[in-house]
């Protein structure tokens, strides 16, 4: 009698020899024997990369280095004088299939980049001196790409010992009715259930997104963008400051003498945004605020 398949995968989590993105499909294919549809969909997500309209798991939010882009001399370290600034600048959201992350077992100098808006990036580096007028990027490196591996690779070691735990175990590569029913406890047990945005086995981050795909913004509602800009997590004071500088412009000129004075106000407001993560904020801000402005 061949090895149940939920037992096969246990021993592949617990495997070294066995990648994390192999374990992965095994456990899709479990994920889908079972209808676990949300599981299948994370599960879809680390391998192929997380879409911009997802929220990312805990795990994929870290904090890296910030850099200038010097042409000369390659990457090098930017200092921020104010503590939450600098946090909100170097917080980070890797978006990047687990298999690209994978690949830094094999490479201790590994490291990924991410790349702040252009515009933000030009008005931080006007109104901060300390600023070169390098472009800015933020970087990781090793540790912080094996981690987000290791701690999917935990949860599906969790996740297979909670399904044996409940006898599920997939003789024959095939579930009963009977484990179809009782699959659904498996994911309770880590929260991991429902919405895959929320906290749970694959955890949320801070700031919620949600609101980004059910506010779809019209030229001239104003409401609508208001509710869609503090949705990302900027202030009703500094939307009320956009207003104002959306008002002072005739409509006949408008978008291309507004949008240069947006990127400014971009780049003032984003300073405020900590917990919402610039490399997700900004360019959501500037599509609402485009399509508001007709375009």
């Amino acid at each position: 009698m061949s090895e149940p398949m939920v037992l096969r995968f246990q021993r592949m989590a617990l495997d070294n020899q066995s990648s994390t993105p192999d374990l992965l499909r095994t456990a899709k294919a479990i994920a889908v024997k079972l209808q676990l549809a949300d599981v299948a969909k994370w599960i879809d997500y680390e391998l192929d990369g997380y879409p911009e309209d997802v929220t990312l798991p805990d795990y994929r939010i870290t904090k890296g280095k910030l850099m200038g882009l010097n042409p000369i001399n390659g990457p090098i370290p930017m200092s921020v004088s104010n503590a939450q600034h600098e946090i909100m600048l170097r917080t980070v959201h890797i978006k990047a299939p687990l298999t690209e992350l994978a690949r830094a077992y094999n490479d201790p100098e590994a490291t990924m980049t991410f790349s702040f808006p252009t515009e933000y990036s030009y008005q931080l580096q006007h109104n901060k001196p300390e600023f070169l007028r390098f472009p800015l990027i933020q970087q990781i490196g090793q540790s912080k790409m094996l981690n987000v591996v290791e701690k999917v690779r935990n949860r599906l070691l969790d996740w297979s010992l909670e399904l044996e735990q409940q006898g599920i175990l997939g003789e024959n590569l095939q579930f009963s009715q009977q484990d179809k029913d009782k699959a659904p406890m498996t994911v309770n047990n880590f929260n991991f259930n429902g919405n895959i945005n929320n906290t749970g086995l694959i955890g949320a981050d801070n700031h919620d997104f949600a609101q980004q795909n059910i506010l779809h913004v019209s030229a001239g509602d104003f409401g609508v963008l208001k509710n869609k800009l503090q949705a990302l997590g900027f202030s009703a004071d500094d939307v009320h400051d956009l207003k104002n500088l959306l008002d002072s412009e005739p409509a006949q000129d408008k978008p291309t003498r507004v949008m240069p004075k947006v990127y400014a106000w971009l780049g003032k407001a984003g300073e405020r945004i900590i917990d919402a993560g610039l490399d997700k904020a900004a360019p959501l801000a500037i599509e609402a605020i485009t399509k508001y402005l007709g375009g």
